[in-house]
């Protein structure tokens, strides 16, 4: 007696899952194996790293971690960042700020916040400001009316080029 064959029941589908507000980097480009996502990574933490410590990136490499940083509130902009945590230092997350001009600063800085604190358990929120922009005095300022500091000693000598504003959490 033979049974005629029968499909395999499956799961539904879930089509549309809400974005986290911190998507790590997922090796599109280079494979989705634990390497290729592991140097992707790396790679994306040594640029942020390069571009703000030139001189001491690869010291600070083997305590980094790429994040990038984006939410369905930011529109188009995307933020690079770097968790740095160093031994007998505070666990940091620093941003590139290069896109803060193009969103609402005060909104951001609360989801940064949160986000460094609550996701990233991290103890102190830097933000990287390239000197060059039109807009930086309107950013410092902006920054420092909820509650950033220049950044005097950071664990680096970090590129002229920047100025580092950061956060106790």
């Amino acid at each position: 007696m033979a049974a005629a064959p029968r499909d395999i029941p499956r799961a539904p589908l879930v089509s549309e899952l809400p974005t986290p507000p911190l998507t790590p980097d997922d090796g599109v480009d280079g494979g989705g194996s634990v390497s290729a996502i592991s140097a992707k990574q790396s790679n994306a933490a040594l640029d942020l790293l390069s571009t703000l410590f030139p001189r001491n990136a690869l010291k600070a490499l083997p305590y980094a971690k790429s994040v990038t940083i984006s939410s369905p509130n930011l529109g188009e902009a995307v933020f690079d960042g770097v968790v740095l945590e160093l031994p007998d230092k505070p666990k940091t997350l620093y941003v590139d700020g290069k896109n803060a001009a193009h969103v609402s600063l005060r909104e951001s800085i609360v989801a940064l916040l949160d986000l460094a604190d609550e996701q990233l358990g991290c103890s102190a929120l830097v933000i990287a400001l390239d000197k060059s922009s039109p807009l930086l005095a309107e950013l410092l300022h902006a920054l420092m009316y909820v509650g950033g500091t220049v950044v005097t000693n950071p664990p680096f000598q970090t590129d002229p080029a920047y100025v580092l504003v950061g956060m106790d959490i």
